[in-house]
């Protein structure tokens, strides 16, 4: 592999990560908002106070922790393969 190769190898890397990282902001903040406007709506649609509001910015939390828990696991796992990866390359030298 060429130095050119491996510029634009570490290049897409570096893209590849910053998008996941911008994902990790939608991730986190559509359910909680989705959450908070849908249970606006359904208190003026059923006239109750602010409880599906509460409930459902409650579950929108919720709901971005499992997100940010599974972003979490994706980026260890792709640690762990890269690390297994360079290994096996240095034992091949």
């Amino acid at each position: 592999m060429s130095r050119r190769d491996n510029d634009e190898s570490g290049w897409l890397s570096l893209w590849r990560e910053a998008l996941l990282a911008m994902s990790l902001g939608w991730d986190l903040a559509v359910p909680i908002f989705g959450g908070v406007l849908l249970g606006y709506f359904l208190d003026r649609l059923l006239q109750t106070r602010y409880i599906m509001t509460v409930g459902l910015m409650v579950l929108g939390v919720g709901v971005s922790y499992y997100n940010l828990a599974r972003f979490i696991r994706r980026m260890d796992r792709a640690d762990e393969e890269s690390e297994k990866k360079l290994k096996e390359k240095g034992e091949q030298k």
